[in-house]
């Protein structure tokens, strides 16, 4: 049987296809975030709480993971032999880079978005009904001329777990940047909102 010859030719004939996706063309959008307030302020004092965290969020995200499960595999074995079932699914948490804008106050919104979950002052791990400090967030991948998604993921139930920065050096004048690594509940891929053709 005679195979035929794949090229990129195949490619150039179909660019409603084979338009690649580059890696900088997404978003990562964290919902129902601009409540929040400053640690170690109780919320009246004056700029106790951080305005438009979302949209700075937004803006400050310079890397973002992809949301996948693994999964366990469940062998049940038969003299010789093995069969191998699908098992529980695993959602791994995520890492998100930040470049730490000053006037935008980045670290301050991670600080009291993780503060949310467990408060230094008082040393209590946060009751999630009293706190809502799960979030839904949104990781949308765009074609290059971003006119509008056309992946959309939704992760359930994220919090911080972890903050590192790059550290601080005088022999260093690069940007400063803040890691956030993120739990979440689960993931999936939402087609039902995106725009086709």
């Amino acid at each position: 049987m005679a195979i035929e010859q794949i090229g990129t030719y195949h490619l150039a004939d179909r660019p409603e296809l084979y338009e690649v996706q580059r890696n900088n063309n997404y978003e990562f959008i964290v919902t129902n975030i601009d409540d929040l307030i400053r640690p170690g302020m109780l919320g009246n004092e004056t700029n106790a709480k951080i305005k438009d965290a979302q949209n700075i969020l937004r803006i400050s995200v310079t890397s973002a993971f992809i949301p996948h499960f693994q999964q366990n595999v469940v062998e049940i074995q038969r003299g010789n032999s093995k069969l191998k079932y699908a098992g529980v699914p695993e959602f791994s948490n995520g890492e998100l880079q930040f470049n730490d804008y000053v006037g935008a106050d980045v670290k301050s919104i991670l600080m009291a978005w993780q503060h949310m979950s467990y408060d230094v002052y008082t040393e209590k791990v946060a009751s999630l009904q009293r706190t809502q400090y799960k979030k839904d967030c949104y990781l949308l991948e765009y074609p290059p001329d971003y006119y509008a998604p056309h992946r959309k993921w939704i992760l359930k139930g994220c919090w911080i777990s972890n903050l590192q920065e790059s550290p601080y050096s005088a022999a260093d004048g690069d940007k400063h940047q803040i890691s956030a690594t993120i739990e979440y509940d689960y993931a999936m891929l939402d087609t039902s909102t995106l725009f086709e053709g």
